[in-house]
């Protein structure tokens, strides 16, 4: 149950015991439902509902593809082709716009892709002039940003380089597109590449769905062929990003959380918040179903998140927690997520007490926080994962009033119940 409006955080507290449950992954039901559009067809078990994966699945629908959304998961039925026209709006799912414009790019009839005013400032331009180079008629906004009205057909596709840019989603949303294109897709990837164990995520949710994607050794070649996908049933994992704020509150405050159900052999990049955290002095084994993060004494530590950068709220706070000398750095696009996280963060955490110092694509601690003497204000700014964090900080510093605790809802709708189990354990 998500709780809307102002919630006051509870704090400060030293150990923790508890054993939480984490939703199913964001990343992996977005890329099953578009992979479920391409077969016309299949099952996807244990999805994750929440405002980013209901809003793709009612876009789908808009654009022709009738599924059922039940208690256990979601039938993906063949396509309306008499839907040659639809307006989808993907509210503020950066992932669910990306992913599904270059869908639609495939698709003839015209769509048009819009979004929130949030979603209208996010970055589109790499992802459209990419599909008009490979020969589809896009009419975007000033800049190349939301709405954008696609002319879809059958792309030729062939060889294309594109720079990345902002996102690896615009990656991610070429290769799922890639199989109804003529002649498949040879994509060159120029420049640097953020956040690509997601690339991997796609590729191994392609080849579960019966596609062949092939990668050289360095990421930069990505060839996919022609050819649909079969109508599989594909299972969702559980999700790494949303399991960060609980080892988060383990290495914060002390004690130990099991956190279920997670596969410690993931290909998502966020997994890798187990090797950052056993740098800041926690530990963690792995339990049946899932992990046992335990606190240790925090030291100062490094990490660059230009891989996983969806990490950063989580581990600002710990690093704020240690004492003075952490560094986070790879964090030049977390201006371009559902808020300025760098920004955001890093004024929570100075209201917090912390004495911090932010330069290009990085974010240094040079006074850690201390418990508060009274509840401050912080912001969530919309931003599902900060709020989640100041969660983690309020353990760390003291009572928080967090102006907005119902934002949780876009990828973690229970999470404050499963938080209670932290605060009350």
């Amino acid at each position: 149950m998500t709780a809307a409006g102002p919630r006051l955080l509870s704090g400060h507290r030293s150990g923790i015991a508890a054993s939480v449950r984490v939703p199913p992954s964001k990343s992996l039901t977005n890329r099953a439902l578009v992979l479920a559009a391409l077969a016309d067809g299949g099952t996807i078990t244990s999805p994750l509902a929440c405002e980013d994966t209901l809003v793709l699945g009612r876009a789908l629908g808009a654009a022709g593809w009738p599924l059922e959304w039940g208690g256990a998961g979601i039938e993906m039925r063949p396509r309306d082709t008499a839907v040659e026209r639809a307006t989808v709006h993907l509210g503020n799912s950066g992932t669910g716009a990306r992913l599904l414009m270059a869908l639609l790019a495939t698709v003839p009839g015209t769509w048009v892709v819009d979004g929130t005013e949030r979603l209208r400032e996010r970055p589109m331009g790499p992802l459209v002039h990419a599909l008009r180079g490979l020969g589809v008629a896009l009419r975007p906004a000033g800049g190349g940003r939301l709405p954008v009205e696609v002319r879809g057909c059958t792309p030729r596709g062939g060889r294309l380089r594109i720079w990345p840019g902002a996102s690896s989603q615009f990656v991610s949303a070429l290769l799922l597109a890639a199989p109804r294109m003529a002649r498949g897709l040879e994509l060159h990837l120029e420049g640097p590449v953020p956040s690509r164990p997601y690339l991997e995520l796609t590729r191994r949710a392609m080849v579960a769905w019966g596609l062949e994607v092939r990668c050289s050794g360095d990421g930069r070649l990505w060839k996919v062929p022609p050819g649909l996908p079969r109508p599989v049933e594909f299972a969702v994992e559980g999700d790494w990003s949303a399991a960060s704020f609980f080892a988060a509150a383990a290495a914060g405050v002390g004690g130990s959380v099991e956190i279920r159900p997670l596969d410690c052999s993931s290909g998502q990049g966020d997994r890798s918040i187990l090797d950052v955290l056993t740098r800041a002095g926690a530990r963690w084994e792995t339990v049946p179903g899932g992990v046992r993060v335990v606190g240790g004494t925090l030291v100062p530590f490094r990490a660059d998140l230009a891989d996983s950068p969806d990490l950063f709220p989580a581990l600002a706070v710990v690093a704020a927690a240690a004492p003075p000398g952490s560094e986070l750095t790879g964090l030049a696009h977390l201006r371009h997520k559902e808020s300025d996280r760098l920004g955001v963060m890093t004024g929570n955490l100075r209201r917090c007490g912390a004495r911090l110092e932010t330069t290009g694509d990085t974010f240094r601690v040079l006074g850690s926080l201390s418990p508060l003497e009274r509840a401050v204000d912080v912001v969530a700014a919309g931003d599902h994962r900060i709020a989640m964090a100041m969660a983690v900080a309020a353990l760390v510093a003291g009572p928080l009033r967090l102006d907005d605790a119902g934002c949780v809802a876009k990828s973690f709708p229970g999470f404050w119940d499963q938080w209670n189990l932290v605060t009350d354990g």
